[in-house]
């Protein structure tokens, strides 16, 4: 069996379903799609869905933050349309705020790596506490 790391974006949602013992056809229905499209996506033949799909899902399968940052995360690697990368739960977000997109792109610049990021991150959770 793949990790979490080796799945593909359908392969995840594929387990995350069956983890919780929904079918294929009350999944689809969920996030108003038909069971052949949701199949598709599975099976990776369509691009994963459109943002609002993914917070149906998200809501339907009852995700915890981690595994719907995963889920997330997947879906934009997964887009057939390589110009969309960015996970679509925060690519508003980022586009309706300079700063942000100003921000990544410093980083861009400077390289910055795992450990930069994570001071980073480290210092916004101080806030949130």
């Amino acid at each position: 069996m793949k990790t979490n790391n080796e799945q593909s974006f359908g392969e995840y949602i594929e387990m995350l379903r069956k983890e919780r013992g929904k079918s294929l056809r009350e999944t689809a229905k969920a996030i108003a799609v038909s069971p052949q499209f949701y199949s598709e996506v599975e099976k990776g033949r369509r691009s994963a869905f459109t943002a609002e799909r993914l917070d149906k899902l998200r809501a339907f399968f009852a995700l915890p933050d981690e595994q719907a940052e995963i889920m997330y995360n997947k879906a934009a690697k997964s887009r057939k349309s390589k110009d969309v990368t960015v996970p679509q739960d925060f690519s508003d977000y980022i586009v309706q705020r300079d700063y942000a997109m100003s921000a990544l792109r410093l980083a861009k610049e400077l390289d910055a790596n795992e450990e930069d990021w994570q001071r980073f991150v480290d210092e916004l959770k101080k806030r949130k506490e």
